[in-house]
């Protein structure tokens, strides 16, 4: 029976990292603005963001430039609140030096409310929910906690070609797109190729467990400019697979530099160890 082989698209998700980029207290200072002075202590209001992805290490992210992924949901309850008050939505984008703006608001039908706003931010964004007594009013009567979103970057891939035998040359093209303003800094960002591979008699084997840094002679191209939100990279991999069956799993990484352009995660996500688990979700 002949060999079969099994090759495997990249797996480009990287973005999957961040120093907090501000504490607790001091993101929830900067976000309500001016204190809640007339607050009723009955007043409360709830805040979660829902995505399509399951937030990593506490915190929710979207991929920039996806359109089916690239927003999310912010919702929750506002209690004991007043008819006919109006409840904005504030966001603070990075590299939150100027006033969180108000991108939404509702009015009150009752004293309990549920609500959702949908946003699409392009940077680490903070986001809040402020309750007004009347729509011209500038003092909010109760203020949600912050609820923060990051940004994942978006990644595209060629398909890899045929593996030729005995030895299996592999060449595949990354087209990364992110905001203008995080360009440069993703252009110089350091990358990190990693490979597994197994290989079997004549039917195809289970996909490799881990994926090794550096491994089948794995190379990165210097990035090029396409255009002010996109560049490019070549990844290569050169592996002998003789007569075997195989399954070669390809990916690569940079590490996230949140606080310096607001892409990326809060944290490091594996990006640059030895090795990484080929079922990994995210890196950075």
């Amino acid at each position: 029976m002949r060999a079969e082989g099994k090759e495997c698209m990249l797996k480009a998700w990287r973005r999957a990292g961040l120093a907090a980029l501000v504490t607790g207290a001091a993101v929830a200072a900067q976000l309500a603005g001016v204190g809640p002075a007339h607050a009723s202590a009955a007043t409360t209001i709830s805040i979660t963001a829902t995505t399509k992805f399951k937030p990593v290490t506490g915190d929710s992210f979207v991929v920039y430039h996806i359109s089916t992924d690239d927003s999310a949901q912010l919702h929750g309850t506002i209690s004991n609140g007043a008819s006919g008050a109006v409840a904005a939505l504030y966001a603070q984008s990075f590299p939150f030096k100027t006033p969180a703006v108000r991108v939404a608001s509702i009015a009150l039908k009752g004293a309990t409310t549920a609500y959702s706003f949908t946003v699409t931010p392009s940077v680490a964004t903070h986001y809040n929910v402020r309750l007004f007594a009347i729509a011209t009013a500038t003092s909010p009567v109760a203020t949600s906690p912050v609820a923060s979103l990051y940004v994942a970057t978006d990644q595209a891939t060629s398909a890899p070609q045929k593996c030729a035998r005995p030895v299996c040359h592999e060449s595949i093209q990354i087209d990364t797109y992110v905001p203008a303003s995080a360009l440069s800094t993703e252009m110089r960002k350091y990358a990190y190729p990693y490979f597994g591979i197994n290989l079997g008699s004549t039917s195809v084997p289970p996909k490799p467990a881990w994926l090794y840094r550096n491994a089948a002679n794995g190379k990165v191209t210097a990035s090029r400019r396409i255009s002010a939100g996109e560049f490019e990279n070549t990844l290569t991999f050169s592996f002998t697979i003789g007569t075997h069956s195989f399954y070669w799993l390809p990916s690569f990484c940079t590490k996230d530099a949140v606080t310096t352009d607001g892409l990326g995660l809060p944290g490091s996500h594996g990006c640059g160890a030895s090795r990484i688990s080929s079922s990994v979700a995210y890196l950075g």
